[in-house]
């Protein structure tokens, strides 16, 4: 109840609202996920980024999902707003357990006032697998191709919806980080059981994330079988 009394939430691409919010609890630290549901709007991310320097606040972009993927720095590269401090993980080091946080030294010299232990801190294999990581990103330009082909995906995707509309499903997200939401939640783990059983891991919640693994012809086969399990769903009711 302690930590709740000192929190609050902020709508996802509300400029008004998040406006009105940083400045009742400024100063505040406001963390956010760039990419939700959809693609911020420029104009709300404009607004965090202001109206946290006009109040002495500290925005925190949550990149865990975004780095590696929709640009090498994620969300702030892509959509050019620059966080006060950014959080790293799971893309960081391909798998290997291994998350960061960085920005200016102002800020991060907050951790000599502190002190953070680790069962695993003098771990380095997933510190050279990260180097690795960013190696093959940078010369393999992997959000390009996730850009390719999960834009293949959500077309697709996209199309099914309209085929389907009994489904009453709709895609969220983006190219690179998008799934499909019905909205009889019990739909969605029948597809994912469905697309199990031809052999496809499809998950019923967010998100189905595209790889560099992945081909045109991988997304083909998936949306192939995506229609053919949603249209026995239908059959069956």
């Amino acid at each position: 109840a302690a930590v709740a009394a000192l929190t609050t939430t902020i709508p996802f691409n509300d400029v008004d609202t998040g406006c009105r919010e940083i400045r009742r609890h400024a100063p505040a630290c406001v963390v956010v996920e760039p990419v939700v549901d959809a693609a911020p709007d420029r104009a709300w991310l404009a607004m965090l980024r202001e109206e946290t320097r006009a109040t002495g606040s500290v925005l925190v972009f949550d990149e865990i999902k975004t780095a590696f993927r929709i640009a090498i720095a994620g969300a702030s590269e892509r959509y050019g707003v620059e966080p006060d401090l950014r959080v790293l993980g799971k893309g960081l080091a391909n798998g290997f357990p291994l998350a960061a946080v960085g920005g200016p030294a102002d800020l991060m010299s907050a951790l000599d006032r502190t002190w953070i232990s680790s069962t695993a801190a003098t771990e380095h294999v997933a510190l050279r697998a990260a180097l690795e990581t960013i190696r093959v990103s940078v010369a393999q330009q992997v959000p390009g191709h996730l850009g390719r082909v999960g834009g293949q995906l959500y077309r697709g995707l996209e199309q099914l919806c309209a085929r389907f509309p009994a489904a009453k499903v709709s895609v969220k997200g983006i190219p690179e980080m998008c799934y499909l939401a019905f909205e009889a939640p019990a739909l969605g783990g029948r597809l994912s059981s469905a697309m199990a059983s031809r052999g496809i891991l499809w998950k019923p919640t967010a998100y189905d994330f595209v790889s560099l693994a992945h081909t045109a012809a991988d997304i083909e086969l998936t949306l192939q079988a995506l229609e053919d399990a949603v249209g026995r769903m239908l059959e069956r009711g």
